[in-house]
């Protein structure tokens, strides 16, 4: 296999990071106020809507990089990381839907004078605990947690060297997806700024490998 195959997984690991650190940079996190003016002024803002479309930007990106991956590595666990990865890409879309409109939508009317704040609490509550959705969504986070993993068990398993290890940082960051909704807003800003820094330490190893001779064991 052409070692310049591995430039193709430049750009998605690329588009995953810095996806990932503009939602978690952008996002307003009014939302974790116990104030409901503050909640109904975090879904009302644009850069809810921009900032949410870079999440799913994001995971979409993992789950393209977990095809690329396939595509140029061979082995099972190339394979099973690439449909875990496409399968979790599509099963968290229809809540992040939900979250990023539904959520702007009854903050405008709040800020319309249609809606109390309180009455949007009670509502964006609802919405983000539909059951059909919550499941979508945990099993799509959990099947790109899977993927990651295979993504960085193949990477390792192909290279030789150092390099071999240059996946596993991301693939733990994909991990770490899940959990982290549940941390402060500040600490969510920290986790998108290591999520990617370490995908572009992946598509710097996967550019400079693509600049030399035999990427392959």
């Amino acid at each position: 296999m052409p070692r310049s195959d591995l430039r193709r997984l430049v750009a998605p690991a690329v588009g995953a990071g810095l996806s990932m650190a503009l939602y978690l940079g952008l996002r307003p996190y009014g939302d974790q106020s116990d104030d409901p003016v503050q909640v109904a002024e975090a879904f009302a803002s644009v850069a809810w809507v921009g900032s949410h479309l870079g999440g799913m930007a994001a995971l979409a990106s993992v789950g393209r990089l977990a095809l690329r991956t396939a595509d140029l590595l061979p082995g099972a666990l190339a394979r099973a990381g690439r449909w875990s990865g496409l399968a979790g890409a599509v099963l968290v879309m229809p809540y992040y839907g939900a979250e990023t409109f539904s959520l702007h939508v009854i903050g405008r009317q709040a800020a319309a004078g249609a809606l109390s704040p309180e009455e949007v609490v009670v509502l964006a509550e609802q919405i983000r605990s539909e059951p059909v959705a919550m499941s979508l969504f945990g099993a799509g986070l959990v099947l790109l947690a899977v993927a990651g993993v295979l993504v960085g068990a193949a990477w390792h398993r192909s290279l030789a060297g150092p390099r071999r290890w240059a996946a596993w940082p991301l693939a733990v960051m994909v991990a770490l997806v899940l959990p982290q909704y549940y941390l402060p807003g500040p600490l969510r800003v920290v986790f998108g700024v290591v999520f990617a820094l370490a995908a572009l330490g992946l598509a710097a190893t996967a550019l400079g490998a693509g600049r030399r001779a035999h990427p392959l064991r």
